[in-house]
């Protein structure tokens, strides 16, 4: 096969206040025309900067410093706006990683669709009709697999699942026809399932199109399901490059090796758990018995959580398992009375919280704090770590100033974070910091029931088994209760006592953590499972 795409000595600086970062470091990669090459790596290795090179779309303040990037024998470097129209988005084509980034949600999915179109026919000196543009809308909508394509034409973003607005997304990077699609982490926060259907999408389209695919993601297995060759970056530089299969079974670069032990084992050996006085009966901290959440919509109504009861003991971790929609984040918000619930009854400590308002619901709130899924947006960019962790003791207590700035460093230390970060504001940080402040946030007023909603799910693999060490240890150090939400069944097996699994607001399953992976009863659990198995490390490794 010929090459699409030749990256020769590419160095990229990006000028800082405090001088030169090289970000990219005499990077040397070629793409063959049919093939799809995975690039693999953690957050800030360079990935994307590198295929956002390729497109003309750097970062600003970005210098070459040498090499070329080569597409089609034509130097991209050398490209005027003009030229860039003709390559951009027609050539070469990228998904994007959030759906609900870059879809608008005050325009339809059809017309999202046909003004990209409008924009590579204007590129290209074409001209379509509106009636042509909807046609070709609704073709792209059937070629990614989406049912009803006409339907979904009038439909809005909230109205479709992440895995739907994925698709979305691809078929507007399949609109200009291109020959070369770069995918840039376009599973990440998806179901296992749906992830797994996403990744199988673009194998057809591979073989149906003879399209050249870039897949860039942090996740191994994504990249293994997809990918016949891979590489490998770790702070700006490529260490290991070869075919998939031998980089997983043989890695030779102490990253990629560092890399894979950090993949959850969904069939490897379960994690030693703290033992237990047999002979104690366990407290009962939370009590869950016909909780209901019912919706409102216009077609009727939506029961987001349907009659569960569920049981938590002092110092367990429980699981709650199931995809989005299925119900488990709503369940997280009501125990926490963030909503109301349509009927039920949550007891905390023998105390029916559904019953409590004002200042006596107030003050039991402290006792139960939340970790969001998202630590970028769970902070306020504004304001400085050291406020971000101190706010809930200026809300809840009477501490004073100097109380509460010795009371954020004994945080920073439980977390193990420089005191110095007290100072730094959220875009200083990375990611695995940054749910780090989170959870020192969260322990912030001692509270004895900590709700994790997906916590890891935006994070490294390598970063994610770190924050599960963490909070193994935080959960001995401070007597913690964790409800510990994912959709990741392998996450949950390396941290949970016993996990309930949902499905469409209502538990299918429950028990304990190594009896239901042994032998799960319910189908949707067995799927759950298989979807984790293609990815976990027992499966990379066996590849």
């Amino acid at each position: 096969m010929s090459a699409l795409l030749e990256i020769r000595d590419y160095t990229l600086d990006i000028d800082t206040f405090d001088g030169p970062v090289h970000v990219l470091k005499h990077v040397n990669l070629t793409v063959r025309r049919g093939e799809t090459l995975g690039i693999v790596g953690e957050s800030g290795s360079g990935k994307t900067v590198l295929v956002r090179s390729v497109l003309g779309i750097a970062p600003k303040r970005a210098r070459i410093v040498s090499g070329s990037v080569r597409f089609d024998g034509i130097d991209l470097a050398a490209l005027d706006d003009r030229g860039w129209k003709k390559i951009r988005g027609v050539r070469i084509s990228m998904i994007f990683q959030d759906p609900m980034t870059y879809l608008n949600p005050l325009f339809s999915i059809g017309q999202q669709i046909g003004d990209v179109i409008a924009a590579h026919n204007r590129a290209t000196g074409k001209t379509m009709p509106a009636a042509a543009r909807r046609a070709r809308a609704e073709e792209l909508l059937d070629q990614v697999g989406i049912p009803d394509p006409a339907r979904v034409c009038d439909q809005y973003p909230h109205q479709l699942s992440g895995g739907m607005r994925q698709r979305v997304l691809i078929a507007m990077a399949l609109s200009g026809e291109p020959d070369l699609l770069i995918a840039d982490e376009p599973t990440t926060a998806l179901d296992v399932t749906v992830q797994a259907q996403v990744l199988e999408l673009i194998n057809e389209l591979v073989a149906r199109l003879n399209l050249t695919v870039i897949m860039i993601s942090h996740d191994v297995g994504a990249i293994a399901m997809v990918a016949r060759r891979c590489a490998v970056m770790y702070r700006g530089e490529i260490v290991e490059e070869g075919e998939t299969r031998d980089v997983l079974r043989a890695p030779q670069h102490e990253y990629t090796r560092r890399l894979l032990a950090a993949v959850p084992d969904i069939d490897g050996p379960l994690p030693a758990r703290p033992a237990g006085d047999a002979a104690a009966t366990p407290a009962r901290l939370l009590e869950v018995k016909a909780l209901t959440k019912i919706y409102a919509t216009p077609k009727g109504e939506l029961r987001a959580v349907d009659a569960i009861d569920l049981d938590v003991d002092a110092g367990e971790i429980l699981g709650i398992v199931g995809e989005s929609g299925s119900g488990k984040s709503t369940v997280a918000r009501l125990v926490l009375r963030l909503i109301e619930p349509s009927s039920g009854t949550v007891r905390f400590d023998g105390t029916d919280i559904t019953a409590l308002s004002g200042e006596p619901l107030r003050r039991m709130r402290r006792h139960m704090q939340l970790v969001f899924q998202n630590p970028h947006s769970a902070l306020n960019g504004r304001h400085t770590i050291g406020d971000a962790i101190g706010e809930p003791l200026r809300i809840q207590t009477g501490l004073s100033r100097h109380e509460i700035e010795r009371r954020v460093d004994e945080l920073l230390d439980t977390v193990q974070l420089p005191r110095a970060f007290r100072y730094r504001y959220p875009h200083e940080l990375s990611g695995g910091q940054k749910q780090r402040v989170c959870i020192a946030r969260a322990v912030a007023l001692k509270p004895r029931l900590l709700v994790l909603d997906e916590p890891t799910s935006a994070l490294d693999v390598s970063v994610q088994a770190q924050i599960l060490e963490f909070l193994r240890a935080l959960r001995g150090e401070l007597n913690l209760t964790y409800l510990f939400i994912s959709h990741d069944l392998a996450v949950v097996r390396e941290l949970c006592d016993r996990i309930v699994v949902m499905k469409r607001g209502r538990i299918v399953e429950e028990g304990k953590t190594d009896a239901l992976f042994a032998a799960p009863q319910d189908a949707y659990t067995r799927n759950l499972l298989e979807s984790g198995r293609k990815t976990s490390r027992s499966a990379l490794t066996a590849a």
